[in-house]
């Protein structure tokens, strides 16, 4: 009797797939952001971090931003071509002076702009490495903080302080609000406080 091959025996062999890393990254409270910019030298860095934190650009946009879409008059910034090639208008951050305008738009790679956070938000004592994972056979750190934890800062801000999330959504350039959605559960502090105020 001819042996049919089993596919099932195939699948089983077929080397699994890492599992994607799923992480809700923290925000950087502001006694956190204030160290940061303290250890923050150069103004165009200093600037990239203020928009990212004030503002909730992600870095791309910060790079691309220049200083026509700066109105300081209507209090706004007018970010061209995000993500999706959507454009949308976000709040000034109160930190940004009219001064800045003149390092814009900021000459740096996405690459360089990671790197300036990680080194530092370690300076500043604000980051820390919480773990390691495998990429491509290497051990790789992973931090408890990236440059991504401003825009994060920015919408669980927002939150907190009652900004509805659907017109945050709209601030963020999210095309879901399933995806802002995920900001309401980026913070476990209330949930924590409220366990210990129950006496749970």
């Amino acid at each position: 009797m001819e042996n049919i091959p089993n596919n099932s025996d195939k699948k089983s062999e077929a080397p699994k797939k890492p599992r994607k890393i799923k992480r809700i990254y923290e925000g950087l409270t502001e006694d956190e952001f204030i160290k940061l910019l303290n250890v923050t030298k150069k103004l165009h860095h200093k600037l990239a971090f203020i928009l990212g934190y004030g503002s909730g650009l992600r870095v791309s946009e910060i790079i691309k931003l220049q200083p026509a879409d700066v109105d300081f008059k209507a209090g706004k910034i007018f970010v061209r071509m995000g993500k999706g090639s959507k454009d949308r208008i976000v709040n000034i951050p109160k930190q940004f002076k009219e001064k800045y305008l003149s390092v814009l738009p900021i000459d740096i790679s996405v690459r360089a702009l990671e790197a300036i956070f990680l080194r530092n938000s370690l300076k500043a004592g604000i980051n820390r490495i919480i773990g390691y994972y495998d990429a491509k056979g290497k051990n790789m750190p992973l931090y408890r903080l990236r440059v991504h934890s401003l825009r994060h800062s920015y919408a669980i801000r927002a939150l907190e302080l009652g900004v509805p999330i659907n017109q945050l959504q709209i601030l963020l350039g999210h095309e879901n609000l399933a995806t802002t959605s995920k900001y309401t559960k980026a913070n476990p502090h209330d949930a924590i406080q409220s366990i210990i105020d129950k006496g749970v």
